[in-house]
């Protein structure tokens, strides 16, 4: 619910209007950091499992799921996101749905009895390995997996995934990392299958850097999509007091995907994209220095050019004492005909005053 209808609106306002246009160029300065937020998509939308009546039904729903995934060909998107981070020269980068696929042996199919081991990919150090070949390489400072679920599929044998949040540090970058740290929501969403409950553990990941002498904290986490009223909860412990942005002296930048658009009620492939989640951080004390820009979401099947941006809900947010000097959008195009992500990365230069 709004605690200020007058309130919300004013923080919109100063959101959206008071960076209509950033500047093109700054002088760089030593507190000058450079972040990204980058959704990298599991390669297909999984809820459709949860709607399946029975096991044929399942594993007739997840073979397709799956093809989906081996379409969208994670390796060769990799190439392109690396571009994208390359030109952008992020010092951090805050990752979303960094999902390992694994299969079982062909024949087996008793789900997480016998679990899956042959990696088909880990999205993560592919796009490291992108990143190196780029000649721009990066480090996992901190990671943590929420989502791991295996079951049968009718291709003959089981198939499993695995998804996590993760910060990249730039090599080279002047940033110091003092203390990574991650987190596990309270609330959590667990839609019901045939094959039992997924079980969707999600949280946070964090570092605690000093850049020019400068402390500050910078957390990337991935919101609910399918509950806005759980979204907002995990907000909320986010935001509170003991939780990993409580202290709203502490410089803090947090980026990611929060499921939840500022203003009207957006929807995208059936989910409501509440506002609530946003606004709670904004009356905490977040706010937004950057011009709205929509950043989802294309559609399942990355090789379609039927879909389009429509809704924002990848977010940089930060509190209190920094400036956004610049920033822009990455993935709006398709690259040898697929888009990088089904959702665009936004990436910003800061200034830690």
């Amino acid at each position: 619910m709004f605690n200020s209808t007058s309130r919300r609106a004013a923080a919109l306002l100063a959101a959206l209007c008071a960076v209509a246009a950033l500047p093109a160029a700054a002088s760089a300065k030593p507190q000058d950091l450079k972040v990204m937020t980058r959704n990298l998509y599991l390669g297909a939308d999984l809820i459709p499992l949860a709607g399946a009546p029975d096991e044929s039904a399942f594993e007739q729903a997840a073979a397709l799921r799956y093809q989906t995934v081996l379409a969208n060909d994670f390796p060769k998107r990799a190439k392109a996101l690396a571009a994208e981070i390359r030109r952008a020269k992020p010092d951090l980068v805050g990752l979303q749905e960094a999902t390992i696929w694994r299969r079982g042996a062909d024949g087996v199919k008793d789900g997480p009895r016998t679990p899956a081991t042959r990696v088909v990919y880990d999205s993560t150090k592919a796009l490291l390995k992108a990143l190196k070949a780029a000649h721009a390489p990066y480090r996992v400072a901190v990671g943590r997996d929420w989502f791991d679920f295996e079951a049968p599929t009718a291709l003959g044998y089981d198939v499993r995934v695995t998804q996590r949040n993760a910060i990249l540090v730039r090599k080279g970058s002047k940033v110091k990392v003092r203390k990574p740290f991650s987190g596990r929501f309270t609330h959590h969403f667990d839609p019901p299958t045939v094959r039992g409950a997924a079980r969707q553990l999600r949280g946070w990941v964090g570092i605690d850097g000093t850049l020019a002498k400068r402390k500050f904290r910078f957390v990337d986490t991935h919101l609910e999509a399918y509950s806005p009223a759980i979204a907002d909860q995990q907000m909320q412990e986010l935001l509170a007091l003991g939780g990993p942005l409580g202290s709203k002296r502490r410089r803090a930048i947090l980026v990611g995907d929060f499921n939840s658009a500022p203003g009207a009620n957006a929807n995208d492939r059936g989910t409501s994209r509440d506002p609530n989640a946003y606004y709670s951080a904004v009356d905490a004390g977040f706010r937004n220095p950057l011009p709205r820009r929509n950043t989802c979401c294309f559609g399942e099947d990355l090789r379609s050019t039927a879909d389009h941006l429509d809704t924002w809900i990848d977010h940089v947010l930060v509190r209190p004492r920094i400036k956004a000097l610049r920033s822009g959008i990455a993935g709006t195009r398709q690259v040898g005909g697929l888009y990088p992500s089904d959702h665009a990365g936004i990436f910003a230069t800061l200034r830690l005053k």
